[in-house]
């Protein structure tokens, strides 16, 4: 039986039924209402299910939900930053041309103007004001110099494009006047009907006011129903072939859309949130042929790691930088967006600047500044590791790590827990100042909390916190962090892994208590190469080392306290109890989960409550 007949029959015979189900999907669309960050969407409008794409909205009024927190119109992919139900508006934002915006090396002119990108039932709305970029040549780029009325815009590379602003929004504004000149519309708000040029990079960012109308379909008495029933069956005959045509249309559309779909992973979805939580202070983002540019072809290998591999670069202006491209790109990329996030928003002599990424497809890359000394671990597992960096060195790069770990946990706006101090992620400067680096494991949180919830551990093993193993110690909080720096504070003096003496030989001591042993013993801290000179400097550091790895975080300090231990003479600090936990770690480093422990180990906590509830504190107050 010829196709055609069949779709004769999809048409004609069980139209009412499809009638029945558009008025059923618009009541199911029109009683339901779903949130997607500050804004609630109800009919017309529907939210995408993250799982399976649908909505109960018809394809004009489905909005993606970015990253749980940004709504997007799913046609022309524009973040949606307010909306009024009464006025049928929405205020939206252009992720593609913002991110084209920002790239200020590329002089991106915008080749088509925003109503392109509209069709029914969203209108550009006549309230906004003319935002019109003009790419000249190089004679018109002269001419257009000499017009007040034109703004040049702040690019590295090139002279020749212009930006005015002003009057109502008119699409056909900008094609007169400037010969030689190429020119776009955009609308902008603007402010109290007025619009700098000047500002036309938070013009775009502040985005443009849309209007919809609305949806007819739902509505009519049954005669007008029928009447319209009659009409389509008649019409599907008359006009078969064009239906036939049509339907082809609409079934490669929904195609299109759905591989369209199944390319944009979480990942790019994630970034596209991300683009408009953070607005020009989002990092750069690198094409992948740019980054190879940048690597001259991955010809300089600076590390290799269990994250990937690390190359030397220099970027176009003559900075050199460290691409680190991330070679394990399985899954939906939660990790990478973490570490955008993280080390994105952060600006501190002590962290490591992130100058840009690279996301495209599976090929994944993050570009930091270059350090020229490489990692601390480099220096402290080495024969001589005191010969190179000496005491005093070791002294101030210990407070320097402290600062940064402060500023992470109480001076950005969003509280970072690293979750991965350790010798090989700090990164030293040309003048040896470190910089915390390496936030793939990184955790965020409001700045109010004072816990973090999280599913398993993370980590390496020989510096993550007991609590991080298992709950039956404390709550997982920015004292985790301080536990791991305790562990490396030891391991700065001693030039030992700590982690050596649980899994290579476990007959060793473990590595806390015997350097906890060897500070009470007179000239005991000889075995760790520590002069007479520098005793007071050796004794500090551990003893700070000692308070920071107490088993139960309620006992350790803050970062805070630490720096303040620091400024503290040694007679003013305590030695804090020996924790007798070594057959504890090493089976938790042979097993992560701890949950199931016998409950010898309540017993061992009871114990060292009991012991720390009769000593001293002095130097955590």
């Amino acid at each position: 039986m010829a196709p055609s007949y069949w779709i004769f029959c999809v048409w004609c015979l069980p139209l009412t039924l499809v009638v029945t189900a558009v008025e059923a999907q618009m009541d199911g669309c029109s009683s339901s209402s779903k949130r997607c960050g500050n804004l609630t969407f109800s009919y017309p409008f529907g939210l995408s299910d993250m799982e399976t794409g649908r909505s109960c909205a018809s394809l004009d009024f489905e909005v993606d939900c970015l990253n749980r927190t940004t709504p997007v119109l799913r046609g022309p992919r524009f973040a949606i930053l307010t909306m009024s139900y009464e006025e049928r508006s929405l205020r939206v934002v252009d992720l593609y041309e913002l991110t084209q915006l920002r790239d200020y090396n590329s002089c991106h002119v915008p080749r088509w103007n925003t109503s392109v990108k509209l069709r029914p039932p969203f209108k550009i709305s006549p309230a906004n004001l003319n935002l019109v970029f003009y790419n000249c040549t190089k004679k018109a780029a002269g001419v257009a110099r000499q017009d007040g009325t034109l703004v040049e815009t702040r690019c590295v590379n090139k002279s020749d494009v212009f930006v005015s602003a002003g009057g109502f929004y008119d699409e056909t504004s900008g094609y007169t006047g400037f010969e030689g000149c190429d020119s776009t519309v955009i609308p902008v708000l603007g402010s109290s009907g007025k619009a700098n040029a000047r500002d036309y990079e938070q013009l775009v960012s502040d985005g443009f006011l849309l209007t919809w109308d609305p949806p007819h379909l739902g509505s009519g008495s049954k005669r007008s129903k029928k009447k319209l029933l009659i009409a389509l069956i008649s019409a599907a005959a008359l006009l078969f072939p064009c239906i036939y045509v049509l339907i082809w249309q609409i079934k490669w559309k929904r195609i299109w859309l759905l591989l369209r779909k199944k390319n944009s992973s979480s990942t790019e979805r994630n970034y596209e949130a991300m683009l408009v939580t953070y607005g020009s202070l989002a990092p750069k983002r690198y094409m992948y042929s740019e980054v190879m540019k940048i690597t001259s072809s991955r010809s300089d290998q600076l590390g290799r790691g269990g994250y990937g591999v690390v190359f030397k670069g220099r970027l176009h202006d003559g900075r050199l930088v460290a691409v680190k491209f991330l070679h394990d790109c399985k899954g939906n990329g939660d990790e990478f967006v973490n570490e955008v996030m993280s080390i994105g928003r952060t600006s501190h002599v002590n962290v490591v600047s992130l100058h840009g990424f690279c996301l495209e497809g599976s090929k994944r890359a993050l570009i930091y500044e270059y350090m020229p000394n490489g990692s601390l671990d480099e220096y402290i597992y080495s024969e001589n590791p005191k010969e190179i960096l000496r005491w005093q060195r070791l002294y101030v790069i210990a407070i320097g790590v402290a600062r940064g770990l402060e500023y992470l946990h109480h001076s950005c706006n969003t509280r970072i827990v690293h979750f991965d101090i350790k010798p090989q992620n700090i990164l030293l400067d040309k003048d040896f100042s470190p910089k915390i680096a390496d936030f793939g494991l990184a955790k965020l949180c409001h700045t109010k909390e004072s816990k973090l919830s999280m599913n398993g551990a993370r980590g390496t093993i020989g510096f993550i916190a007991p609590e991080v193993h298992s709950r039956t110690f404390g709550v997982v909080s920015t004292k985790s962090d301080v536990y791991s720096y305790g562990m490396m504070l030891l391991e700065m003096v001693g030039g030992r892994r700590n982690v050596k003496s649980i899994v290579e030989k476990s007959s060793e001591k473990y590595f806390p208590d015997w350097i906890y042993d060897h500070l009470a013993q007179d000239e005991g801290l000889q075995a760790c190469a520590v002069t007479d000179e520098i005793e007071e400097i050796a004794r500090k550091m551990i003893l700070i080392g000692l308070w920071c790895i107490q088993v139960l975080p309620v006992y350790r300090p803050t970062i805070t306290k630490v720096l303040e231990m620091f400024e503290r003479s040694l007679d003013d600090l305590d030695m804090p109890p020996k924790q007798n936990f070594g057959e504890l770690l090493e089976s938790s480093a042979h097993n992560l989960d701890v949950q199931s422990a016998s409950s010898t180990r309540h017993d061992e906590i009871s114990r060292v409550q009991s012991k720390n509830s009769t000593t001293t504190t002095n130097s955590l107050s």
